[in-house]
């Protein structure tokens, strides 16, 4: 079972064994990439995002203009940021650059993602520097507080509605007659570096990335922001920020933050698996001594390289200008472009959620990928890489003795006060299994369940792998349950194709079983596990 006091801090070494060769990390790379999109609310798809948009030009500057920009993601859900365009695009489209923020005080209005926005602009580079939820001008979620339980079981969370946010900004520049579609990229530091490599790992169509500052086998991120339920239960950040191989990288680290290690342990990390696709060249890793900050020499290496990438005419350089004078101009609402007044806010863009999410489930279901996806993201909720991975996690002892009894072809497995008489009559051996508590963590911990299974999840995992054990030796099976008890031996019989004899399949509390209902909750299960004959 998963170490139930891991945290954002906690040591998170990319293992090697995942590398070992290139079908090892095929194979795990498809796995991890689905995980990311199930744990970030993506799965099923949500409807497709409205993209409708509002441009104000507010700025005209030396070989560049900003245009004030409110794209709409969800319906009345806005990301808002400043489009810097080049006043001579490079190339008859123009390649384009993402540029989300980190957790600096005033988020995208600051010195440096000004300066680099301007520079790639003068050099002929489209650049959208956005706001994270909450900052500047995305007024409709706060960016800081607590996720309730509702919002887990149903896989809402601020990191997935930044990343859902990157994806609509990608998809929107993509399909803009200037642009080269082709010459996409992301670039960011700090939280802003989270977002770039999540974006990259979901994001195929993304040409290059450029995670400032962020990727660490240590500190895997700070913020509520960083941190959906589920999304680090196997793999850290180095992993997923290796799902962007073989398309261009560039990793800039620094010896006075938590990315100090990048010269030891995830440049050669990442270095490996470029190589397993011929893609060396495609990898660059620069490391600095001036702190958690994107100075001037980090920006140097920066331009070069994605001059160098994208065949520039010249090579970008910080521009002369008092940054400070942009400010007016990258501010969104105002008399040009006034606030949405009617725009949900808070709770009620989490209602926005469920309704998009209600909807996606149910064309979901009719599809002939449902029942792979469902599979794979059960084995998400559970934190495992593969089914059988249950099989390492030691039995509850209060298991043992009542598993160690019976050796009888056919058995039924019945959990708590469920009713096994139709088994015993069929001529079943009845292994009846005390019910686990349902004990809280033992921590308050605000992102337990990023990095840990909750108390639900891991009687879930528990009860799958006793399925696992007893199923080679038994040539029928059946799993009795009520309650509570019938839902988690739900998702273990779906994903163990055992049937289940569910006596009244209820919740007495809402379990904490991250994006359940997500995928349709219990009327899912129901259309996946095997009916008991």
């Amino acid at each position: 079972m998963l170490d139930t006091t891991r945290t954002h801090d906690t040591p998170y070494p990319p293992l090697e064994a995942r590398i070992a060769s290139r079908a090892r990390w095929d194979a795990f790379a498809r796995r991890l990439r689905v995980h990311v999109r199930f744990a970030l609310g993506l799965i099923p798809e949500l409807p497709p995002a409205p993209l409708r948009v509002q441009r104000v030009e507010s700025y005209r500057g030396d070989g560049f203009r900003v245009e004030r920009i409110a794209l709409e993601t969800l319906p009345d859900f806005y990301l808002t940021g400043s489009l810097f365009v080049p006043e001579t695009a490079a190339g008859k489209r123009a390649p384009v650059m993402l540029q989300p923020h980190g957790h600096f005080e005033r988020g995208r209005l600051n010195e440096a993602d000004v300066l680099r926005a301007v520079a790639l602009a003068q050099a002929g580079v489209y650049v959208l520097s956005y706001d994270m939820v909450g900052y500047n001008d995305q007024f409709q979620m706060p960016h800081w507080g607590e996720e309730p339980l509702e919002w887990r079981r149903w896989g809402f969370s601020r990191a997935g509605l930044q990343t859902w946010n990157s994806l609509c900004a990608f998809e929107w520049l993509r399909r803009q007659p200037e642009i080269d579609s082709q010459r996409i990229g992301c670039s960011g530091i700090s939280g802003g570096g989270t977002q770039t490599f999540l974006l990259s790992a979901l994001e195929p169509r993304l040409g290059c990335a450029v995670p400032v500052k962020m990727v660490s086998s240590t500190m895997q991120g700070g913020c509520v922001c960083e941190n959906a339920p589920l999304l680090r239960l196997f793999a850290g950040n180095p992993e997923i920020a290796a799902l962007t191989a073989p398309r261009p990288m560039l990793l800039i680290s620094d010896s006075g933050d938590w990315t100090r290690d990048n010269p030891e342990i995830v440049a050669p990390y990442l270095q490996r698996v470029y190589r397993h696709y011929h893609a060396e060249a495609g990898f660059q890793h620069a490391h600095f001594e001036e702190g958690h900050q994107w100075g001037a020499a980090p920006r140097r290496v920066y331009y070069e390289w994605v001059a160098r990438l994208w065949n520039l005419p010249r090579t970008p350089q910080d521009p002369d200008l008092s940054w400070e004078t942009l400010l007016p101009a990258l501010q969104v609402w105002g008399d040009a472009l006034p606030k949405p007044a009617d725009a949900p806010t808070g709770e009620a863009v989490f209602a926005l959620f469920q309704k998009q999410a209600r909807e996606s489930v149910a064309r979901w279901q009719r599809t002939r990928r449902f029942e792979a996806e469902a599979r794979d993201a059960l084995l998400s909720m559970l934190g495992l890489e593969r089914v059988q991975d249950a099989l390492q996690d030691p039995v509850p002892e209060a298991w043992r003795s009542v598993l160690e009894v019976s050796r009888r072809a056919r058995r039924a497995i019945v959990f708590g006060d469920a009713s096994a008489s139709r088994w015993r009559r069929a001529g079943y051996a009845i292994l009846n299994l005390p019910q686990l508590p349902r004990s809280a963590p033992k921590t308050e911990y605000a992102y337990f369940a990023t990095y840990n299974l909750t108390p639900d999840t891991a009687r879930a995992r528990a009860i799958l792998g006793v399925l696992l054990r007893l199923k080679p030796s038994a040539t029928r099976l059946t799993v009795v349950a009520q309650g509570d008890w019938a839902i988690l031996c739900g998702v273990a019989c779906a994903l163990a194709t055992t049937p289940l004899d569910a006596l009244g399949a209820g919740e007495t509390t809402p379990l904490d079983l991250p994006c359940y209902e997500r995928i349709g909750g219990w009327t899912t299960l129901q259309r996946w596990i095997p009916r008991a004959a």
